[in-house]
């Protein structure tokens, strides 16, 4: 193998036979030229790492040395920014026991990086990226409401700072400063504007800096975008936080108030029905400040795993049982978009203890509280905007609560419990449009889940007519049992297995659920093993009513 003196050797070599020259620094840097479209344009090469865990960092010498105009791939503004972007998307593979040739590589990928803004694709590269131009040392801002843009969704944004019970404050723009835990502090009012179109550089600008040349970049956008200047202007003069929200960027704009008139508004003294007109005749001497900005409401984060399927979101869902698998379905079911717009109801009435925590998603802090109400409190720490509620009881007593879910989440694994809920589905009173069950089989070895979509001919007791019968589609090889570990002095019997058992049960569940929200519910039981020495592979099915199933029966009338 190369030693570490070896490899640098060879990038050495290699980039002086390309006419590299090395310079004096921290880390092996050197300088030279690469051929873009028939012109040398000079570069300087810093190579940190002789491995390439850390990439190189390539520099323009003259930016002047490209033709003028929008180039993508070079940071920042197109006059102050010198560091070329040579590694795609996919990232860049190099060869640590090839250093020679991996630094021609970058050279070569730099070159390709630069040629396609002088094959005429600089304005599309630089839009492609244009949030890593707009954005300065402004912080970013995180945006807690709706892509969608409607009225109703408008009224009353405000940007502000927010200070979580645990981590670091951050600037937002939400529909409320009233956030679950955080802290808020009022900056101003804020507006999004929507534009189903891409932002990017102009003719005669790359990105902004004062409020002229704002105006100017602005209308040399699309029609649909240009056209709302006069609505954009008007926000701006009066103070508020602008996010133009694009296709491709997310981008934050403020107006730098002059300093007399920052220190009247921060004093009160300024009205801000008297901002607006105030500014207007200072707008040749305003600058701005820019900001990029992230989508981390709960429905765009879910929306992001999710893309183009249907979150959970708008769903109401009753989750019974907040034990070990519950817990982990509990926080997959919230990151696809449940509890964002309809209630998460999380319903159990047992304590967690101490035996618990060794697999469920709750930790030592929570020892000795309900499980559902600490369950609750944890997935709110998650997301401000979890629309979370506990129910702590015997969910078999709350028809009232269950009554309005659009899915029932069977997450107790306890046969009698699940088939009780089996039987609350088809009561008088429950809306549910699906009640899914999962569970997990002989000490992990296997985990199943059941969906029964309101309509379907097989209910949960169909897999199982007869107590006197096993299961009709076992997970378990014929003579496997599930192990009991003995009980020992202030702990219970219990069944041991591996935390992955019941956050693979958890995953299933949490894609059934999907499916059936986006009317493909598929096979309605399914099975994943663990162990293969133990448990049964079974293909995806949706099983037949069974002639006997007692329940069937009861229902029939027969």
């Amino acid at each position: 193998m190369m030693s570490q003196a070896d490899r640098w050797r060879a990038i050495a070599a290699a980039l002086a036979n390309k006419g590299f020259t090395e310079l004096q620094g921290a880390s092996p840097e050197f300088r030279g030229s690469i051929n873009v479209h028939g012109r040398a344009v000079d570069i300087e090469l810093v190579v940190p790492d002789s491995k390439f865990v850390e990439l190189p960092i390539v520099r323009l010498v003259d930016r002047k040395q490209l033709p003028t105009g929008a180039f993508g791939h070079i940071s920042r503004d197109d006059i102050e920014g010198s560091v070329v972007c040579f590694a795609p998307a996919t990232g860049l593979p190099l060869d640590f026991h090839d250093p020679g040739g991996s630094v021609l590589r970058v050279l070569r990928q730099t070159e390709l990086s630069l040629e396609k803004s002088f094959a005429g694709q600089g304005g599309a590269e630089v839009a492609a990226e244009y949030q890593e131009y707009w954005i300065t040392k402004e912080p970013h801002f995180r945006v807690l409401v709706s892509r969608d843009g409607t009225a109703e969704r408008q009224a009353g944004l405000q940007y502000a700072i927010f200070k979580p019970a645990t981590g670091s404050p951050f600037f937002a723009i939400a529909d409320t400063i009233s956030l679950h835990d955080h802290e808020a502090t009022r900056l101003s009012g804020a507006v999004v504007f929507h534009f189903d179109a891409e932002l990017g550089p102009t003719a005669v600008r790359v990105v902004p800096n004062s409020f002229l040349s704002l105006e100017q970049w602005f209308r040399g956008q699309t029609a649909v975008v240009a056209d709302r200047w006069s609505e954009c202007e008007r926000a701006l003069l009066s103070g508020k936080f602008v996010c133009l929200a694009a296709n491709n960027c997310t981008l934050g704009v403020t107006v730098e108030l002059p300093a007399n008139i920052a220190v009247a508004v921060r004093a009160k003294k300024l009205r801000s029905s008297k901002l607006q007109p105030l500014l207007a005749k200072q707008k040749t001497k305003l600058d701005i400040k820019r900001s990029g900005g992230y989508w981390t409401g709960l429905a765009e984060i879910a929306q992001r795993n999710l893309h183009g399927i249907k979150t959970l979101d708008g769903k109401a869902i009753a989750l019974v049982g907040c034990g070990t698998l519950g817990s982990h379905l509990a926080k997959f079911l919230i990151q696809s978009g449940a509890g964002a717009s309809a209630p998460l109801t999380l319903i159990d009435g047992q304590v967690l203890s101490a035996g618990n925590i060794g697999r469920h998603y709750l930790g030592h802090s929570r020892i000795g509280e309900t499980k559902a109400s600490a369950l609750a409190e944890e997935l709110k720490s998650f997301h401000p905007q979890c629309d979370i509620r506990a129910t702590v009881g015997d969910a078999l007593a709350q028809k009232r609560v269950l009554a309005d879910a659009n899915l029932l989440v069977d997450a107790t694994g306890d046969w009698n419990t699940q088939y009780a809920l089996n039987e609350l589905f088809y009561e008088e009173g429950i809306s549910a449009d699906a009640i899914l069950h999962c569970w997990i089989s002989g000490n992990g070895a296997a985990v199943q889940a059941f969906l029964n979509v309101r309509g379907d001919e097989c209910c949960f007791r169909c897999l199982r007519p007869s107590m006197n019968a096993g299961p009709r589609f076992p997970a378990l090889k014929p003579g496997v049992e599930a192990n009991m570990a003995p009980a020992t002095c202030g702990d219970g019997n219990y069944i041991p297995y591996s935390v992955a058992a019941p956050a693979t049960a958890a995953g299933l569940a949490c894609d059934m659920a999907i499916g059936w929200a986006n009317d493909k519910p598929g096979a309605r039981l399914r099975t994943i093993v663990l162990d293969h020495e133990r448990g049964i592979e079974r293909k995806p099915t949706s099983p037949s009513a069974h002639k006997m199933c007692p329940s069937c029966l009861a229902r029939d009338g027969l």
